[in-house]
């Protein structure tokens, strides 16, 4: 079935970072119809994320979903996102490394324990979310949005705020504002005081880059 043209495709099979472009997408524009890797009717291959910076992994993520487009959907919007934590204590790690952390591929709890192992202990928690966004219109080149946080690593995880897909959920934590940072994206900005938040601006850059 052929799509609209303002439909966007979110390169990933992510359920969590899906859930969560959609709805900070949602508050700036509801013009366009996002979609992920799931919602097509053929499959296309992970990505092979062999950049060393999250700026390039975005970048090869959109390409890799447009050299598997068919048909209409080559006329789609793709936006690829890479983002990830970088502790100030551990260097920037994990940066662009966080599901091969250790070398192997991990899932969200060995992500959760081995980040926690590495920093028990550790009076500075202090951490910094990137998030680079490539953004891909059909027969224009592909443009470079980004944004960033900064927080603390918790000394546990919480529970509550775990989601598939996002290890680092449960554990980053606004210190000045005394919330999860999944909890400061559902405040008004009015609430959030002088916090500003990163990501949040990198998808509304995004919204005005579709826009203009």
């Amino acid at each position: 079935m052929a799509r609209e043209k303002h439909s966007i495709l979110f390169a990933t099979k992510n359920p969590g970072k899906l859930a969560e472009f959609k709805e900070t997408f949602n508050k700036f524009s509801t013009d366009y119809e996002i979609i992920s890797f799931c919602d097509l009717a053929y499959d296309i291959p992970d990505c092979d994320e062999t950049g060393t910076a999250f700026r390039e992994n975005a970048r090869l993520k959109v390409c890799n979903a447009r050299q598997y487009l068919r048909g209409a959907d080559k006329n789609l919007i793709v936006v690829g996102d890479d983002s990830g934590m970088r502790i100030s204590y551990l260097n920037g790690e994990p940066g662009v490394y966080t599901r091969r952390w250790n070398g192997s591929e991990m899932t969200d709890g060995e992500i959760i324990t081995y980040c926690l192992d590495k920093m028990r202990g550790v009076n500075d928690r202090s951490a910094e979310y990137v998030t680079y966004f490539a953004v891909s219109i059909p027969d224009d080149d592909i443009a470079i949005i980004n944004g960033e946080n900064r927080g603390i690593i918790l000394e546990r995880p919480r529970c509550s705020s775990l989601l598939p897909g996002l290890p680092f959920r449960a554990l980053f934590f606004v210190p000045e504002l005394n919330l999860m940072f999944h909890e400061v994206r559902e405040l008004s900005a009015e609430k959030r005081k002088d916090y500003i938040l990163g990501h949040e601006q990198a998808i509304q850059q995004i919204v005005n880059y579709l826009d203009k």
